[in-house]
């Protein structure tokens, strides 16, 4: 139902419930005939194109758009100059149809009376109005803010999802140098599977989310160019569950975590390490768990980890609010666990 429509159909509802009020309590006092009937009939016609050109009026000047403070008093002045309008023509037309209304002098008293009695349904309309139209002025207010709201958080989303390309490539590549001198042909596969990452992760970007499944095939990428260098220090193993490979989340979020733990965790072991990421249903969630060798130091770490750790929160939190988490603690003296858990 369009505005004009429900506006309409409140104006003739509103008008014809009072006619037959006023039907109904003149016909009981006076009598009731014909030239009442046509009293109701024209008060109807009054009161419902009065109140419609005060409506076009208050259009017209705009005085919707106007603070409280200065709308009503406008708006009691309005209502004052419809009031006594309608009294003028109402005086006039009951003593054209109400014959023993015709009996009583014009006077002040019945002047006010008459200016009181039409005030009290003039007033009643412009409070329905003028409420209705505060109403979906907040209503619009609201959307514009959720609408503004929406492309504030697409737009870190975007500023948040294109620091990770730059920030993966400078390690992968930073990686690779270490290979040039040592192991040239190592180097060229190494960079080769790199080429191929970059275009897939490429392709993954352009994506709010992706499937759990398409996001494991980047992270296995990413982990054969690092065994590459690492040979049999690195040690990874997947435990997916095939009720979740299709569950999406944010690509390159599990990537990010798996550099995390090669770089701060398996790099610094001597002897290197292993990284285990399982992914399985907890009640309405999809629950990730990445565990690695190593020791989180959040404050020795805070320089070179704080990109990639708050990247991840702040990306679940612009895509999920407060119905994701992230945490990454110790787990026992020589592993570290981050849990990521989105809802299904």
């Amino acid at each position: 139902m369009t505005k004009a429509n429900l506006y309409w159909i409140c104006q003739i509802g509103g008008w014809f419930f009072f006619v037959l009020v006023e039907f109904i309590g003149y016909g009981n006092t006076f009598g009731y005939n014909k030239l009442l009937v046509f009293n109701v009939v024209v008060n109807f016609v009054l009161g419902l194109s009065f109140t419609h050109l005060y409506r076009l009026f208050l259009i017209r000047t705009q005085w919707l758009k106007l603070p409280l403070s200065s709308l009503i008093p406008r708006a009691i002045f309005g209502v004052i100059v419809v009031s006594a309008l309608l009294t003028t023509f109402n005086i006039w037309l009951d003593r054209l149809t109400v014959p023993l209304m015709g009996q009583l002098p014009i006077d002040l008293v019945l002047i006010l009376n008459y200016l009181f009695n039409w005030s009290k349904y003039i007033l009643m309309w412009a409070l329905v109005y003028h409420l209705f139209q505060y109403w979906e002025k907040s209503l619009e207010a609201e959307r514009s803010r959720y609408h503004m709201q929406a492309i504030l958080r697409e737009n870190q989303y975007n500023n948040l999802r294109t620091q990770l390309n730059p920030h993966f490539l400078f390690n992968s590549l930073n990686g690779i140098r270490t290979l040039v001198d040592l192991e040239p042909d190592m180097a060229k596969e190494a960079i080769s599977r790199l080429s191929d990452l970059l275009r897939s992760s490429l392709q993954m970007n352009k994506q709010k989310t992706v499937r759990l499944e398409q996001e494991l095939s980047t992270v296995e990428n990413y982990l054969l160019i690092e065994k590459i260098r690492f040979d049999e220090r690195l040690v990874y193993k997947f435990e997916i569950d095939d009720s979740v490979r299709h569950v999406q989340i944010p690509p390159m979020m599990l990537q990010t975590l798996a550099e995390n733990a090669v770089k701060h965790g398996i790099s610094k072991i001597k002897q290197g390490g292993e990284i285990r990421i399982r992914a399985f249903a907890l009640k309405d969630k999809l629950r990730i768990e990445i565990v690695n060798t190593g020791k989180y130091e959040p404050v020795l770490n805070e320089d070179s980890t704080g990109l990639g750790l708050e990247n991840t929160r702040e990306r679940l939190h612009l895509l999920y609010d407060d119905k994701a988490s992230f945490e990454i603690c110790n787990l026992g003296e020589n592993q570290v666990l981050a849990l990521i858990e989105i809802p299904l």
